[in-house]
This record gives C-alpha cells, sequence and structure tokens, in this order.
C-alpha cells in the first residue's frame, strides 16, 4: 500500500473494485475474455478478430499517448454503444460465481465505517458492483455506487469521479480514491483534488484501518 496524497481531514473513502476488494486474476481475466467474445458476435468478426481490434486500438492510444482507455470506450470506438456495453455485462458477468464472502474484508470496511463514507466506483454497471459486493458479504457497509451506467464513460474519465462525489455529498478534497491503477483509479481523482492511495490487493485493504489510526 503506498499513500499518495490523503488530505487532513478525510470525509469519504472511494473504493475501486477489481484486483482490490478483491484479488481473484482469473476472474478479472474472464471478464475481458467473455466481452470480448460478445464484442466478436456483435461484429461479425469472432473473439480472435475482436481481440486483435482491441490490442489494435489500445497500441494506437498508447502509442498517441494517451494513456490507459477503458474497455468501454474501445467498444464505443468500434461502434458500440455504451448503453449496449452496460447491457452486455449485465448479461454476461455473475459475480457470485466468483466471489465469495470475506470477514476480514467486512471487518476492515466496518471499522472504517464508523469514521468515514464508504463509496465503490467501477467500471463495471452498478447492478454488477452490488452483486459483487453482496457475494463479498460487505454491501450493507456502502452507502453510494457509481458504475458504468450512472455517467456512460469508465475511469480514467472525470466524469465517474465528480459523480461519486456528488453522490456522497462531499468536495473532492474531501474523499480519497483508493484502488490498484495509478493511472486508471488515483490520477484522475488527484486532477480534481481528491487524496490517493494506491493498493495491491485485498489484502492491503485489511490494514487501512489501521493506516487511519
Amino acid at each position: 500500500m503506498k499513500a499518495i496524497a490523503v488530505g487532513e481531514d478525510p470525509k469519504a473513502l472511494v473504493f475501486d473494485l477489481d484486483n482490490t476488494l478483491y484479488t481473484n486474476p482469473a476472474y478479472a481475466q474472464f471478464q475481458e475474455e467473455v466481452l470480448v467474445e460478445r464484442l466478436g458476435r456483435h461484429l461479425g468478426t469472432g473473439t480472435e478478430g475482436a481481440a486483435a481490434r482491441i490490442a489494435e486500438l489500445r497500441a494506437e492510444r498508447e502509442a498517441a499517448g494517451q494513456g490507459k482507455t477503458s474497455l468501454g470506450k474501445l467498444f464505443a470506438a468500434l461502434g458500440v454503444d455504451m448503453r449496449d456495453s452496460v447491457k452486455w455485462r449485465e448479461e454476461c458477468i455473475d459475480p457470485a460465481r466468483w466471489l465469495k464472502r470475506n470477514p476480514s474484508l467486512d471487518k476492515a470496511l466496518g471499522s472504517l465505517a464508523k469514521r468515514f463514507q464508504l463509496g465503490l466506483m467501477t467500471n463495471n454497471p452498478r447492478l454488477v458492483g452490488e452483486k459483487s459486493l453482496a457475494a463479498l458479504g460487505v454491501r450493507e457497509r456502502f452507502s453510494v455506487i457509481v458504475g458504468l451506467d450512472d455517467t456512460l464513460s469508465g475511469k480514467p474519465s472525470r466524469e465517474p469521479f465528480v459523480e461519486v462525489c456528488r453522490k456522497l455529498g462531499r468536495e473532492p478534497r474531501e474523499c480519497v480514491s483508493i484502488g490498484d491503477r495509478f493511472d486508471v483509479d488515483l490520477a484522475p481523482a488527484m486532477e480534481l483534488g481528491m487524496g490517493a492511495i494506491l493498493v495491491t490487493g485485498v489484502e492491503d485493504i485489511y490494514a487501512l484501518p489501521a493506516f487511519f489510526g
């Protein structure tokens, strides 16, 4: 865990979901694979053709200095409306197949919830976020969930960060973004004045109550 910026008196913690509140590389890989397969059917190129198109787009954008681009935006560049991306994710992703209750996570979040408002911000639809939290046994710890369908723009765009602060009723400077990817979860937050904590997996979340003292 690396605290990059926290602020003097934070009031809310905003968590990423995948590879932050759980560590399951196979599930993360599955999510992209099943959506690329769905894209292949939509484009008529098959899975391999769709994967090649996505890889090509990613390489072009990184070579142009555009950094990371969300999968939803890559799909949009290939003619898939963001609302269709939301629908595909809701249809294809079942968190209960991959995640299980985590008492250690619940204990840590319960301790943090005594001091902070807790929010979730995910590039999956809000429904998938809710199902994920339920599968982990921590749904009741979060007062706010912002998903892809709330802004139709995924991280690292600024819109989800603005929206989660709005829903929490807090100024960005009162919020801390916590996630496993600096360029996706933290850099956009810091540009808005939010705090930022980089984690490498759920084990770092267990240590947050002690970190905040």
